[in-house]
């Protein structure tokens, strides 16, 4: 009988993607390339356009 638990090595949640802003043609064509890497398995590509959609609305749609 195995009674070892296991282990909380405390990994940090990764972070939400961003979310486009409605009615903006940028955000969404971000938001639709991340979702077409995602689907053909290209991590690096999604994090590529999640930081362009941040910066995008850092510039377009910061208040």
């Amino acid at each position: 009988m195995d009674t070892h638990q296991p282990r909380d090595y405390g990994l940090p949640e990764l972070p939400t993607d961003p979310s486009a802003v409605p009615g903006c043609s940028h955000c969404l064509s971000f938001s639709v390339s991340r979702e077409n890497a995602r689907s053909r398995g290209d991590y690096s590509a999604v994090s590529d356009a999640n930081v362009e959609l941040r910066q995008h609305q850092t510039e377009a749609h910061a208040s």
